[in-house]
């Protein structure tokens, strides 16, 4: 993660929609959800890649909302508001398995814009500086952060084998999907052409191009 979050540094410096049919229900179990689809699925051992991978997407779905939620406030984009709120269900998916397991939450009583890891930290500072710079700008931040958290959620499925894990992590993959594809309807309004920067550029627009996906993922 260390090193993706390093990319990512590099290509804030390189680079230079409407989501009414998006509600933060139908981007991923959270709360109370979350807990109903995992009552018939048994706790298992947790590995330390596990238990690290839970304490990073905690984290890293803060920094999309409260990156999201700044930029809402600095350009009135809808999108971002429609969006953090999502991320908030995210992080509500999260703390759900931090709970099941007892692990303590990175979280805390951070801020807005304040994270446990630093290199989060950083990353959250120059993203928010990088897209207070204009509104596209501000909208490539939101695809680049989606596209991030995509390859981070995949990277943490390889090293996880809970099923309750598992099940959590395709909804919010899910979840990041759709999040690409109203960002990437904003980047149309805005006369973007985005470069892709942690996935193919072959799949990145095929995600943008492609229909919200629907419903939630509870058969692992």
């Amino acid at each position: 993660m260390k090193k993706l979050i390093a990319m990512m540094m590099l290509t804030i410096f390189l680079a230079g929609g409407t989501l009414a049919a998006l509600t933060t229900a139908e981007a991923a179990p959270a709360g109370t959800q979350v807990g109903t689809h995992l009552e018939g699925i048994p706790k298992e051992p947790l590995s330390d890649a596990e238990i690290k991978g839970l304490l990073l997407m905690r984290e890293e779905e803060k920094m999309a909302r409260d990156l999201y939620k700044a930029l809402y406030e600095k350009w009135g984009i809808r999108a971002f508001s429609n969006i953090s709120k999502s991320e908030q269900q995210h992080m509500d998916s999260i703390k759900v398995l931090l709970d099941r397991y007892g692990l303590a939450d990175p979280v805390g009583s951070n801020k807005p814009g304040e994270f446990s890891d630093p290199a989060l930290q950083k990353a959250y500072d120059d993203l928010l500086k990088k897209g207070s710079l204009s509104r596209a700008e501000a909208v490539t931040v939101g695809a680049m952060v989606e596209e991030l958290d995509i390859k981070d959620l995949r990277e943490e499925k390889r090293k996880a084998d809970n099923k309750d894990i598992l099940m959590v992590y395709e909804n919010l993959e899910k979840g990041s999907r759709n999040h690409l594809r109203a960002f990437g309807k904003q980047l149309s309004k805005e006369g973007v052409r985005y470069t892709a920067s942690y996935l193919s550029q072959d799949e990145a627009e095929k995600i943008m191009k492609s229909s919200h996906e629907r419903g939630e993922i509870t058969d692992i």
